[in-house]
């Protein structure tokens, strides 16, 4: 049972639309680009334009509708300039403290190969329904929306503006998935958890990582409520 719902969640942060669009704004500089929705953009991070396969860095993002990128776009002299940037896929990762760890470690020596991260937490609520319901199972999740983060030269509102910002955009764009698949019940309500860094508190105040990176973002609290296969309600 566990497994089938991290299955279905990983099939919908596969399905998040990684894709912004906008259009390079020359008239002022021409490595900016100007959007209506930067959804989990950050600086340091890459992007890709897929009209011509090249990648550029987010050197800044302004009042998170314009990015500023390296090096210079290349496209601007074609007679339809790309419309659109990809974010990095979030990559997905589902277990225990100790068994996500364990996948997380093995999977890339780099950060930016496997971030931002999706984990879903085990352990899991699950209650499946008979044949007279038109509803598969139903299961209150936990699923964490994570990217690194500097812990020694953030301050506290870095953290939040640099990493959980965009990390409760991926968040919302999760939901967004979730709401838009008539495969599962519409929600109605879900809870976020911010944190300027993740992680366990001990004695005195030391934090003691629980993936083995230094990492923020937000937690989201959900009731997953999946219909059968054909279901026509």
């Amino acid at each position: 049972m566990i497994n089938d719902v991290a299955d279905v969640v990983g099939q919908l942060v596969n399905s998040i639309d990684c894709t912004i669009v906008g259009e390079f704004n020359d008239d002022v500089l021409p490595n900016e680009w100007v959007t209506c929705n930067a959804k989990w953009a950050r600086v340091g991070k890459i992007v890709m334009d897929p009209a011509t396969g090249n990648s550029f860095t987010i050197v800044s993002i302004v009042d998170n509708t314009t990015l500023v990128l390296d090096p210079l776009p290349t496209n601007l002299t074609n007679d339809e300039p790309s419309s659109e940037l990809i974010l990095p896929n979030p990559f997905y990762l589902s277990g225990t403290k100790i068994a996500a760890n364990n996948e997380w470690t093995r999977v890339s020596n780099s950060l930016m190969a496997k971030t931002p991260v999706v984990w879903l937490l085990e352990l899991i609520r699950f209650k499946r329904y008979g044949r007279e319901s038109a509803i598969d199972f139903e299961s209150d999740i936990r699923l964490f929306f994570l990217d690194e983060t500097n812990v020694t030269q953030y301050y506290t509102s870095e953290h939040r503006s640099n990493v959980v910002v965009p990390m409760t955009a991926l968040a919302n764009e999760f939901v967004e998935t979730l709401q838009s698949n008539r495969q599962f019940k519409t929600v109605l309500q879900h809870d976020i958890v911010t944190f300027s860094r993740f992680g366990v508190e001990q004695d005195k105040g030391v934090f003691k990582n629980i993936l083995d990176a230094n990492l923020s973002g937000v937690e989201l609290r959900v009731t997953l409520t999946k219909y059968k296969e054909n279901c026509k309600c």
